[in-house]
């Protein structure tokens, strides 16, 4: 393939973006919407590859959710003589958390938001009767530029309880074994064995390296998940919540009944670990903030009633105010905040304040937190020749 093919009339490949086994993913133009797409790209002779290619459309197409990537559109078209398969899909500005890791454990908080839209992901797909099958940090997306932060990728091996879609051949193990249920070696997941993965991707964010290393390669791997116990993650990682270690082991369970029963649970799980450790419920004042305030000698003299125009901030929504991830926030320009209301403070300046001097106005900072009371507001007055 190459830049300018255009693909059953429609769609205009402009650059490449990602490539592997399954073929390549582009970045391409649809004119009939006006909007950037990715496109995936297969081109095979196997049926079986065709057929798997096909079902992705068919399995992903079918789910509505904010954290999984949305397929638009599929089909078939010629290109030099053979048939290729393509699959239309949202373009996400972002990227896999399998990158985002290679700097090292991610933070608490971020960790514990990347896990919950996974889980909450799941929730969706299982409900309507599917495994995901490969849940892995290169098919998990951190967003840039959207609210929900993180979307969860390739859908191309899910195993679907309606056997009209099923494809997985007999003695064909599907996965990446790195993340793999012990049942998965033996080919009898379920819905619980996304969760298993689920656990060895919260203990890599955690503790920047995999529960089982794997050395020797698959048949290790197999050996590790079905017999080793990894170490425990306060070991790796004294400031891990209990509660989060705890949830880990029973995601890392050998057997699947000794898992949370749905992604549903394990997801309201992460929330309540998140609300008691880095939500806190306490009132809080809010930020105290500074400006500048320039008057004339009159107002100086006599005093005077000003408008004051004041913006409120709040986390950005993209970056959630990590400093880690504002760095490369086009949101909130690297600041980790962002504008949400703006509104005037009519303010009355005392008579007889001096150049230079700082007043302090109450509770006209940052809104409080919880019910917490406003900050203030110091200004700095200035007055004009």
């Amino acid at each position: 393939m190459q830049s300018g093919t255009v693909l059953d009339g429609r769609y205009e490949l402009v650059e490449r973006i990602g490539a592997g086994g399954f073929g390549q993913v582009w970045k391409a133009y649809d004119p009939k919407i006006d909007r950037w797409v990715a496109v995936k790209i297969l081109i095979t002779d196997d049926a079986s590859q065709s057929a798997r290619f096909t079902r992705e459309a068919t399995v992903a197409g079918g789910l509505s959710h904010p954290h999984i990537v949305t397929v638009h559109d599929a089909g078939t078209a010629e290109y030099e003589g053979r048939l290729l398969s393509y699959l239309v899909m949202e373009l996400i500005d972002g990227t896999p958390l399998s990158t985002v890791q290679e700097c090292g454990p991610l933070p608490m908080p971020d960790l514990l938001y990347v896990a919950w839209c996974v889980a909450d992901a799941l929730t969706a797909a299982h409900r309507v009767g599917l495994v995901h099958r490969d849940i892995k940090p290169s098919n998990i997306m951190i967003i840039r530029d959207e609210h929900n932060g993180t979307k969860l990728v390739d859908f191309g091996i899910a195993k679907s309880t309606d056997t009209r879609h099923d494809i997985t051949a007999t003695g064909i193990l599907i996965g990446t074994p790195a993340y793999m249920a012990p049942e998965a070696f033996n080919g009898t997941l379920d819905h619980r064995s996304d969760l298993y993965s689920l656990g060895c991707v919260i203990h890599e964010m955690a503790a920047g390296q995999r529960p089982f290393d794997g050395t020797g390669g698959f048949w290790r791997y197999a050996h590790q998940h079905a017999h080793d116990t990894p170490p425990r993650l306060r070991t790796l990682r004294p400031e891990v919540p209990l509660e989060l270690e705890d949830l880990i082991v029973r995601l890392l369970a050998k057997s699947p009944e000794h898992r949370p029963a749905t992604a549903q649970e394990t997801a309201r799980e992460l929330r309540k670990i998140t609300d008691r450790y880095y939500n806190p419920s306490a009132p809080q004042k809010g930020k105290d903030n500074t400006c500048d305030v320039t008057l004339t000698v009159e107002e100086a003299a006599l005093g005077a009633v000003i408008p004051m125009r004041r913006s409120e901030h709040t986390p950005c929504p993209d970056c959630r105010g990590s400093k880690r991830r504002a760095t490369w926030c086009s949101t909130c320009s690297n600041t980790g905040s962002v504008v949400t209301r703006r509104h005037v403070h009519n303010v009355r300046i005392p008579a007889g304040v001096r150049d230079g001097q700082r007043l302090r106005l109450r509770g006209l900072g940052s809104r409080g937190y919880n019910g917490g009371e406003n900050g203030d507001l110091y200004a700095t007055v200035y007055i004009e020749p």
